[in-house]
């Protein structure tokens, strides 16, 4: 119980963490899509700068060092269950 339960708080975290790299990766197509014929010579160029910043994604890290997505959530299940099965084959 206490395991499934660790294992999906860490899984919200990573979930969300990848929900957010991906819709900032998706604000800059989105933004392209746009009639910026209609636009102000100062909107374009505000909406410019903001696609821009928007071609780097919005990454959620954990201690500065590990992504939140869903890669990192498979990781520690993977480097979980090796460590368990060595655990498990050294006592016995």
């Amino acid at each position: 119980m206490v395991l499934t339960t660790f294992l999906f708080q860490i899984f919200l975290y990573c979930h969300f963490g990848n929900e957010v790299m991906l819709k900032s990766l998706k604000l800059a197509n989105v933004m392209s899509m746009m009639d910026w014929t209609l636009l102000t010579k100062n909107t374009k160029h505000g909406l410019l700068l903001i696609c821009i910043r928007a071609s780097n994604p919005i990454i959620l890290m954990s201690g500065s060092v590990i992504p939140m997505t869903y890669g990192t959530f498979i990781q520690i299940l993977r480097i979980s269950y090796a460590t368990y099965n060595l655990l498990q084959n050294t006592n016995g």
